[in-house]
């Protein structure tokens, strides 16, 4: 075996790295991917440019991923048909195949950013060094799209508050209710197909990562987000209140 780079100073520790850049590089490849098919529902030309940049900016997130972990040796796995990506990603679809931009959006947009945001800007700041400042780097990006979505998002709740509500709360517990499992304590749908051995929520501790933290805080900054978009607060928190734990 290689030399472990001096980031990764244990065994243990090596592979929760290389277990959380796989699941890195595979969800912007799926991000990649939604943003791309997302330009496909849009007639008006300056946001589909838009959606082809975002789809592109995903992409130059998973090569730098991807640069690194080849660069020191990471043991990756790259996998979008695995069982929570996959779903999410034929979730998208599903909208994307009605050319339903806005629940694309909020999709893309809303639901992924916010735990991209959240659970990088964590893993960046538990595992600092290179690995780290790459992690805080890309959230720091991806905050772009989800205060580009705000925007559009408060407008359409304006048009029609009851029907706009009654879509967001469709797509939260049809794709929400993936990422939920995901991120519980234990994989609820079974292995995400992603980690390279068993379940890497199991041995997050080495890098000093607890799920549970990880997972309240990207569900506190989704609560916010739909706070700024303007879902009422007694709406949101039973959203929330009734995802799997």
């Amino acid at each position: 075996m290689e030399p472990l780079p001096k980031e990764h100073e244990s065994l243990e520790k090596f592979n929760v790295i290389s277990d959380l850049f796989s699941q890195a590089i595979t969800g912007e490849l799926i991000g990649m991917s939604n943003f791309a098919s997302l330009a496909e529902t849009i007639d008006d030309y300056t946001e589909k440019i838009e959606a082809v940049e975002h789809a592109n900016s995903e992409r130059m997130h998973a090569e730098v991923f991807l640069d690194y972990a080849k660069k020191t040796g990471l043991k990756t796995k790259i996998n979008l048909k695995g069982e929570y990506w996959r779903n999410i990603r034929e979730q998208f679809l599903s909208y994307a195949k009605k050319k339903d931009f806005i629940s694309c959006l909020i999709i893309q947009e809303v639901i992924l950013e916010s735990f991209a945001v959240s659970m990088y800007t964590d893993v960046g700041t538990a595992i600092g060094g290179e690995a780290g400042r790459l992690f805080l780097a890309i959230a720091d990006e991806e905050k772009e799209h989800l205060e580009h979505s705000t925007d559009i998002l408060v407008s359409e709740l304006k048009e029609d508050p009851e029907a706009f509500i009654n879509k967001f709360e469709e797509i939260h517990f049809n794709c929400m209710t993936i990422l939920a499992q995901f991120s519980a304590t234990t994989d609820l749908r079974g292995h995400c197909g992603v980690c390279n051995g068993d379940c890497m929520k199991g041995s997050l501790h080495h890098v000093g990562l607890e799920i549970e933290k990880m997972r309240g805080n990207a569900l506190s900054l989704y609560a916010k987000t739909l706070d700024n978009i303007g879902i009422p607060g007694e709406k949101s928190i039973v959203w929330i209140a009734q995802l799997p734990a």
